[in-house]
């Protein structure tokens, strides 16, 4: 839909320029006054001027311009397209003018616009925070404003507060005024040229490390008092990303300072507020010493994707929403390539064909949608927020990257970087700026991929390769899923040689690479690969000949083959077996997946047989590895071991396994990569006592870390009375960041699930009206996984079709879809046991 014919979007007749905004908090109150002052041009002559505006009380707008000034009537509102249009009784000229309008609102506790939050510190004092989410449509939240990417202007702003408290924005502090009644007024300097959606304000009880100079900026890690000692690792992670993008982009970084807050109650991973972003305290706060290495790789990816952004999204922007998908999914490509930079023995691509697999689960369902697609209203908007734009639309770009090569695409990269600094772009920007300097027809190619849903099965059968779309199941409806790729493939032979490159097209392709061959060579293609069956039996011979993102990628594809019954549960044993002695926590983790899945679709005269191939798979891998780790011994062994208790521990039914976890967890605190394993372990065993522990831990957590093990470690629990005494929790105690995801946990457990839904049901009224938008969608995450009981199966479906969640329904849509396809895997799995 064009600009002009889209209700949702502001006429084009007025055009902001500056904005000076003047806030002052009541943060106990929970309420704020403010005023707006914009400067803008006047395009042509209008009598009424819109902007957007939600839940705030508008006084009339003042129009000074030209040597008059113009002053409106009341207000009006319009609730769906949450604007406000003001009239005027005199013509309003064109040219240059400013606009000024008085306004009062709610500080929420939804965590979007201007919201609050409480946290307690190590003294057991309750302090209380206001903050800001503004991304996607909520600035308007705050500050009436013209709250759409394209209206790029800069942003002066000015917070009146009390006096003891820390405030900060997206540029450096240029004058503080004492008012001498316990107040204080903090001016910033004014932005660069942005969007709305960047604008960014944080006022609470909050401390700062000392500035460090990064290539000439002051880079800072701001954080809630007492938890300065677990800034290290931002702040180093911070500083290498900061370099790291400077030189990749050839650009300098384009704010005037660099802050990095850490929020206790927050809707995403982070913000990327320019100079100013925000994070969830699990992705900025961490003890290196007690932490995983999942928990460490978690603090340094999203300090490298939010950092991306502050070129690719900041810098050079989106036109309209449609495009949000390459600001976050080149960001997502960034964060690995940084975070591989940073920590080479981290392996990041390697886990990052889990992430993409877990898109690509996702993909291969009906109910999927193109990368990029028509977006009207805020509720589309919050459907572009998931797997598809994040992991799909990274592993699209990493896949693109390794078919033109490494140098080539960064310098098309920095090509359109420089071109379209402070401007707005739609998607063939790029693919041009990519064309200009490959010479490869980029757009074709990249438009199969983000213009349709789905993606392609490439088989190799015959020395041939050919393309079929990959679906788990036959349509029932309409399918997003589309007819065709250009499919950049790369294949190997396993007896040596460089990799072929393909451009597959319609028509098969002759491979000449001596078999046996590799397809997918070096892992990063979006696809799945199929071989015929004797191929498929020499590579699972051969495991240890492909490197470790071929082999991860090998399992998951097997995995997702035999999900959608094309293929057999003793190819996919074959190539779980393949993997050996190979110290890799991805394959495992896909089969630990795998395993668990089957566990949910055998009969219970079936499982013993299954157990015993679980114990058969992962009890050499433990014998092998042990408890302790070995001198010398890399991180990621240890995160393979904690992959291998928790398995053996809980689907292994290994009795030794589980008395270590209960000997482990009574001796004392929980470190590392063991502690999630351990606690999995234990709370499958459902003794009440634990359950009342593992409360008390989480909340005099030491970190954001321990506590989330713990939160997330309620949902293990096979007590259907334990289950839904933590889903109560959701409603009145947990942290609403974090309620929807452990109503999902909880859903998934498969003991406990099926009564957790239901409960859920009975609340979903207080779903609706208490979950922020874009997190209903969550609550719904364990729905695939009911696969036990048609009718209840029935009844789940039945359910979510009337029950809609708004922008997130898409994600509800395929969890029932996936519960359906479960359901024909559990019948093909039962009969082949």
């Amino acid at each position: 839909m064009s600009t002009t014919k889209n209700p949702y979007r502001l006429a084009r007749t007025v055009l902001p320029r500056a904005y000076r905004i003047f806030l002052t908090p009541d943060i106990e109150g929970a309420t704020f006054a403010g005023r707006v002052e914009i400067d803008v041009d006047v395009v042509e002559p209008v009598r009424s001027i819109t902007l957007h505006a939600k839940d705030l009380e508008l006084g009339a707008m003042t129009v000074s311009g030209g040597g008059a000034t113009h002053r409106s009537g009341p207000v009006s509102h319009d609730a769906t397209y949450q604007t406000a249009t003001f009239g005027f009784e005199d013509t309003v000229p064109a040219g240059e003018a400013t606009l000024e309008i008085a306004f009062t609102g709610v500080l929420n506790d939804q965590l979007t616009g201007f919201y609050r939050s409480t946290f307690t510190d190590t003294e057991g004092t309750t302090h209380t925070i206001a903050t800001t989410q503004f991304e996607h449509s909520d600035a308007r939240q705050a500050f009436p404003c013209f709250d759409e990417p394209s209206f790029k202007a800069t942003f002066q702003v000015n917070l009146t507060v009390p006096s003891h408290l820390a405030t900060y924005s997206n540029t450096a502090e240029v004058s503080r005024v004492d008012l001498g009644n316990g107040q204080k007024t903090v001016s910033y300097a004014p932005t660069m040229k942005m969007s709305t959606y960047l604008v960014a304000f944080v006022i609470g009880p909050f401390e700062e490390t000392a500035a460090v100079d990064v290539l000439g900026t002051p880079l800072r890690v701001v954080y809630p008092v007492g938890k300065g000692h677990l800034v290290d690792l931002a702040m180093e992670a911070g500083k290498f990303a900061l370099t790291f993008f400077s030189r990749y982009f050839d650009i300098p970084y384009p704010g005037d300072k660099l802050d990095m807050i850490a929020i206790p109650d927050f809707a995403f991973g982070a913000m990327e507020n320019l100079g100013c972003i925000t994070y969830r305290e699990t992705a900025l706060l961490v003890n290196p010493e007690t932490a995983s290495l999942a928990e460490k790789q978690r603090v340094a990816e999203v300090v490298a994707h939010e950092m991306a952004h502050m070129w690719f999204g900041d810098l050079v922007t989106m036109e309209w929403w449609e495009g949000i998908w390459l600001n976050e999914a080149f960001a997502t490509f960034m964060e690995v390539l940084c975070t591989n930079a940073f920590r080479p023995q981290w392996k990041m691509w390697v886990d990052f064909g889990i992430q993409r697999d877990l898109a690509l689960q996702i993909d291969g369902l009906h109910s999927t949608r193109p990368i990029e697609y028509e977006v009207i209203s805020p509720d589309d908007i919050r459907g572009m927020f998931d797997v598809l734009t994040y992991e799909k639309g990274g592993s699209v770009l990493r896949m693109l990257e390794q078919y033109l090569g490494e140098d080539v695409f960064r310098d098309g990269i920095r090509h359109y970087l420089r071109k379209h600094s402070y401007a707005n772009t739609v998607t063939t920007d790029l693919w041009d700026a990519l064309e200009e300097k490959s010479g490869q027809p980029v757009r074709a190619l990249m438009n199969t991929f983000i213009l349709q849903g789905g993606h392609p099965v490439v088989t190799l059968e015959n020395a041939t390769i050919s393309q079929s779309p990959f679906a788990y199941g036959p349509r029932d409806g309409e399918s997003a899923i589309g007819e065709k790729w250009i499919v950049p493939v790369l294949t190997r032979s396993l007896e040596g040689g460089a990799p072929s490159r393909h451009l597959l097209e319609d028509t098969p392709l002759a491979v000449t690479d001596a078999a046996p061959v590799v397809v997918n060579a070096g892992g990063s293609g979006v696809y799945r690969t199929r071989y015929a069956s004797g191929d498929l039996a020499v590579l699972a011979g051969r495991l240890g000949e492909l490197d470790e993102l071929e082999r991860a990628t090998l399992v998951a594809d097997s995995w997702a083959l035999l999900f959608a019954g094309q293929s057999t549960w003793a190819d996919f044993l074959a190539v779980a077996r393949g993997m050996g002695t190979q110290n890799e926590p991805a394959p495992w983790t896909t089969i630990a997946t795998a395993m668990d899945f089957a566990s949910r679709a055998v009969t219970d005269e079936q499982r013993g047989r299954l157990t015993a191939i679980v114990h058969d798979l992962f009890a050499p891998q433990l014998a092998r590895l042990g408890w302790e780790p070995s001198p010398n011994e890399d991180e990621r062994t240890g995160q393979l071991r904690g992959v291998i208790l928790g398995t053996l521990g809980t689907l292994g039914a290994d009795e030794s396994v589980r008395a270590e976890a209960r000997r482990r967890f009574e001796a004392g605190p929980l470190e590392g990569d063991l502690a999630r394993s351990i606690l999995r372990v234990v709370a499958s065993e459902g003794r009440s006592g634990d359950y009342a522990f593992f409360l008390e831990r989480r909340r005099n957590a030491a970190t954001p870390q321990e506590e989330q093990r713990y939160l997330w470690a309620l949902a293990d629990f096979p007590v259907t009375a334990l289950a839904l005494d933590a889903a109560e929790k959701c409603f009145s105690e947990f942290r609403l960041q974090d309620a929807a995801i452990e109503l999902g946990l909880l859903s998934r457990n498969r003991e406990t699930g099926p009564d957790v839904w239901r409960y859920l049901v009975s609340r979903w009224d207080d779903v609706m009206n208490d979950f922020p938008p874009n997190y209903r969608g969550r609550v719904a995450s364990g729905v695939g996984t009911f696969i036990a009981d048609d009718d209840f199966a029935a009844e789940v479906a039945a359910f979510h079709a009337s029950h809609s969640v708004g922008g997130e329904q898409r994600h509800v849509d395929q969890q029932v879809e996936r519960l359906r396809v479960g359901l024909a895997f559990r019948d093909a799995l039962r009969a082949s046991f």
